[in-house]
């Protein structure tokens, strides 16, 4: 049975993504507070999208708590057509899209360039998510082991040690001070592509997921028990998030570039946002669905929410296709861009996106070899 909560979270978190996109255009206005919203506190998305996949394998995993074996091969195989296939179609069609577009150079159709392009997910800046999903996959024996140590030991202690080794890995990856000069070039690009790759940046979301499979009920009934706690930390997390960014403008010189390159997921602020994001979302959506037959607003909001979920996978895939349009349309016609400017352009983004997924959809229905190339669908 489908977790509408959770399905429907894929909208929220692909709305946060659009935001991170677009949020370089913020630049040009120098706001801080539209720079804040897009680049900063959209950053809840990609973590999120992680917890979902924990969650989706935990719940498709019947051995999970009887501790059977689990068919790898089969596992391995439904995966990598599933995600493995889509992230290849899409990384080739970028790389075709820009070779076509920039000048001569800028794109190598060298075989071992290409392998490199695909192994680091650096097709398009958006595709390092399903490298690092990939990962995820190729590994799941060991989460599902840990899964296991967690699910038959004190819960809450298990994650109080994971949330620490979280903070203190994300802490080294971030501010390594490691100088890779004289590294071969192999393991220069292994440690200069970390972030790109390795699932551990996102352990403790992921393996919340699973868990939150498991105890969906307690989980869920958690929630509303503690629901003013769960606001408080939501609203803590997003004032931490914003002092943070606003005590290094005003005190440290930072500029708003420097602002995502510092409060970015995985930055303890990042880190306790999103885990306060992710209870909230959680929280918020299972209220918007039992109002939803009673509010017209709830309604459609809750109808946005399902419509945008339903199409995330494919609106993930496109928007960057339609983000170059806009930037280069902006370019060409010498606009200028502004708050009310950048906040048309996403909200031009997110319809745009959503109309051209809905729109291959309908197309991918018609060619059952694109579907599966473009989706993993047969």
């Amino acid at each position: 049975m489908r977790n509408t909560i959770i399905d429907n979270m894929r909208g929220l978190c692909m709305l946060g993504v659009i935001g991170i996109h677009i949020g370089s255009l913020a630049l040009a206005p120098n706001s801080f507070t539209l720079y804040l919203l897009l680049e900063i506190l959209s950053r809840y998305s990609v973590p999120s999208f992680f917890f979902i996949s924990g969650y989706g394998l935990a719940c498709t995993d019947k051995g999970l708590l009887t501790g059977s074996a689990l068919n790898y091969i089969d596992f391995m195989k439904k995966r990598l057509r599933g995600a493995g296939l889509p992230y290849v179609s899409w990384s080739l069609f970028y790389m075709l899209y820009f070779w076509l577009i920039l000048p001569p150079g800028f794109v190598s159709w060298e075989p071992l360039h290409v392998a490199f392009v695909l192994f680091f997910g650096l097709g398009c800046y958006h595709l390092y998510f399903m490298v690092i999903l990939l990962w995820f996959y190729g590994t799941y024996p060991l989460w599902r082991k840990l899964l296991r140590i967690i699910i038959h030991h004190n819960h809450a202690f298990m994650l109080v040690l994971l949330f620490i080794f979280q903070l203190l890995f994300n802490w080294w990856t971030t501010h390594p001070g490691v100088n890779t000069s004289t590294w071969s070039v192999l393991a220069k690009n292994f440690f200069d592509y970390r972030l790109n790759y390795l699932p551990l940046h996102y352990l403790l979301i992921f393996i919340g997921g699973g868990l939150a499979a498991v105890y969906w009920e307690k989980f869920l009934a958690l929630l509303h028990k503690y629901a003013a706690g769960v606001i408080i930390l939501y609203l803590a997390s997003i004032g931490w998030d914003v002092y943070s960014c606003y005590d290094a403008v005003k005190s440290k010189g930072y500029s708003l570039l420097d602002l995502a390159n510092t409060y970015h997921q995985l930055s303890p602020q990042g880190l306790v946002y999103t885990i306060g994001s992710i209870l909230f979302f959680c929280l918020a959506l299972d209220w918007l669905e039992k109002k939803n037959k009673e509010c017209t607003l709830a309604s459609l909001l809750y109808k946005a929410i399902s419509v945008l979920s339903a199409y995330s996978m494919l609106v993930y895939f496109v928007h960057p296709l339609l983000l170059d349009w806009i930037t280069s349309a902006a370019n060409y016609f010498g606009i200028i861009m502004t708050v009310k400017k950048v906040t048309l352009a996403y909200v031009l983004l997110v319809c745009g996106s959503l109309a051209l997924s809905v729109l291959l959809t309908r197309l991918f229905a018609k060619c059952s070899t694109a579907k599966l190339l473009f989706t993993g669908k047969r």
